[in-house]
């Protein structure tokens, strides 16, 4: 690292104030450049940012009030770190929070698979404090700790950290690949170190006894397909709503998106699947509908190795209210600086 970072960073340590005052600075310059209107963050403020603070640990206070403890090791991390406003209502993905939200309101059972440092399992938990428990699964211990520290400084006594791999099968023996919040698992070799082990989800039900699942979140960098395989005599008799990521690093949408295997999966079982669209950022989107794409409208011409989050309900009568806004043609990415409308809101 720099001799000049390093300084910087000590400065940091001795004086928190004077770094909570340059954090401001620099969403201060991005509001001076325009931002979230430009790509200010990608190209000057977000790398300042990622050389000063990468591993540092930080707090922020959510609109609700929730407190939530993060270490800065992803664009996440970033995002969330440099919000603005300051004091933000989510973490990551707002549309994607509000309807995670709106459909976990009074649920007896979630459960979030890839659960991070609780971006949105903590949220969850809150949110149905008093109906249920929020099953999280996370089998890097860094970001599970994390999550049994929010949980604890929030008063969270509803959200279950299992420390284990999500998968088609159970007491399989997997390895991380890749780093932190973009991690993905693969099988273990016979020498491998740090190894993970899985359970399926209808096994975890079983051997819990949950009577009820309402709504399943997966984020898994690509193992999507193996933890929804895992899950099918759950989705089968509980018919929960389901949020999951496609991405095409692991995803061939060559045939259309409605071909793809998850998405398959999830219609023979009766679902209606549609592309959700966000901004992979923190920004307030404040009372805008959340815009549902049909798979076979959706814009997939996407920047290279991107991803984005599917929406799939048991019913179309789930989406029937003023919270959503079915859009046609549109891109799932929400990118402000584009200048092409296929990326902007249809308000746009």
């Amino acid at each position: 690292m720099n001799q000049n970072i390093l300084k910087i960073k000590e400065v940091f340590q001795q004086n928190p104030q004077a770094q909570v005052k340059f954090i401001q600075s620099i969403i201060e310059f991005e509001k001076s450049m325009g931002h979230p209107g430009t790509n200010i963050r990608d190209t000057v403020s977000g790398l300042l940012a990622d050389e000063l603070f990468s591993g540092e640990k930080f707090s922020k206070i959510l609109e609700n009030g929730l407190k939530i403890n993060f270490v800065y090791n992803s664009k996440i991390a970033r995002e969330f770190l440099l919000s603005q406003p300051a004091v933000p209502n989510h973490v990551w993905e707002p549309q994607t929070t509000k309807l995670l939200l709106h459909f976990s309101t009074g649920a007896r059972n979630i459960i979030v698979a890839g659960a991070y440092f609780g971006d949105q399992a903590i949220p969850l938990a809150w949110n149905i404090k008093d109906s249920g428990i929020c099953h999280t699964f996370e089998p890097n211990t860094n970001n599970s700790d994390l999550i049994v520290e929010n949980a604890r400084i929030n008063g969270l006594t509803n959200i279950l950290i299992n420390n284990l791999a999500l998968w088609n099968k159970s007491n399989e023996r997997l390895v991380f690949e890749g780093e932190d919040a973009l991690a993905s698992t693969v099988t273990a070799g016979d020498n491998a170190e740090c190894v993970l082990y899985t359970i399926t989800i209808d096994d975890y039900i079983e051997q819990h006894h949950i009577p009820s699942v309402e709504l399943l979140m997966i984020d898994v960098e690509g193992s999507e397909i193996k933890v929804l395989e895992g899950a099918i005599g759950m989705l089968k008799k509980h018919h929960p709503v389901v949020v999951f990521e496609t991405h095409s690093l692991y995803n061939d949408w060559s045939k259309g998106l409605e071909n793809s295997d998850s998405v398959k999966l999830m219609a023979d079982m009766g679902y209606t699947v549609y592309a959700v669209r966000e901004f992979h950022q923190n920004i307030h989107t404040g009372d805008m509908p959340i815009e549902l794409l049909p798979l076979n409208r959706t814009y997939c011409v996407i920047p290279p190795h991107h991803g984005f989050n599917l929406l799939a309900v048991p019913s179309p009568s789930f989406i029937e209210n003023e919270l959503f806004r079915i859009v046609y043609d549109l891109s799932p990415k929400l990118i402000l600086p584009k200048k092409d409308t296929k990326f902007l809101p249809s308000k746009f």
